[in-house]
């Protein structure tokens, strides 16, 4: 009787735990948690890392801005149901070590930074944060002169490129909301640069600024 009991209060408790993990944000959960009060980072990070069924028609869009749900956050929403699965951000710093155990896809010897970026032809951007949207991001880049004179074409997959951008969001960072890049090229494992900037202003903007300038620096030697 009493294991008959325990099992019996066991299974609520089951049940809630997978509800949780099949939980979908919709519209309505992200009105809730604006209603209530939730900072925006707080909401931008459930619906970076949460299933969505967002409805961004023009009307959906047009009654979240009636619920006086913040533009950022309907920014994060179109962003977030474009780019599909959630994405697990790194506790420590944004960036995930798990392509640091990958052996280099080809054994071309190369013999420094500035000929791996003179002799790489694509580049591809990865991000852990919701913002900026990869599309901010890539006409930002296509914008700058220093990032076109490289000569790089921009790919979607990262398996595809020679160079590889990683972006991601410092944690506990929400008054200076500072974001961190890393480049390096995907032949060798070798990292080109490193930085972080903040999204003061425009985000996208910024990190193109810092990763064309990056790039440069390392072309010109």
């Amino acid at each position: 009787m009493k294991h008959l009991i325990a099992v019996a209060l066991l299974i609520p408790s089951l049940c809630v735990g997978i509800f949780c993990q099949t939980e979908i944000l919709t519209n309505q959960s992200v009105v809730e948690m604006a209603r209530v009060g939730l900072s925006p980072d707080i909401i931008r990070r459930t619906i970076g890392r949460s299933q969505v069924k967002f409805d961004t028609s023009s009307a959906a869009l047009v009654e979240l801005k009636k619920s006086n749900v913040p533009d950022d956050i309907i920014a994060a929403m179109i962003d977030r149901q474009e780019n599909g699965q959630p994405v697990t951000a790194p506790a420590s710093g944004g960036f995930s070590d798990s392509d640091a155990l990958k052996p280099p896809i080809t054994s071309r010897p190369v013999v420094s930074k500035k000929e791996m970026i003179t002799s790489a032809k694509t580049i591809a951007l990865e991000k852990s944060s919701v913002q900026p949207s990869r599309q901010a991001l890539e006409k930002e880049l296509l914008k700058r002169s220093d990032f076109r004179e490289t000569n790089l074409t921009i790919t979607r997959y990262k398996d595809d490129a020679d160079l590889y951008v990683e972006i991601g969001y410092v944690s506990l960072s929400w008054v200076t909301h500072r974001y961190v890049y890393r480049i390096f090229d995907r032949r060798t494992g070798t990292i080109l640069a490193a930085g972080e900037t903040t999204s003061w202003g425009s985000l996208a903007e910024n990190l193109a600024r810092h990763i064309g300038k990056s790039l440069k620096s390392v072309r010109d030697g």
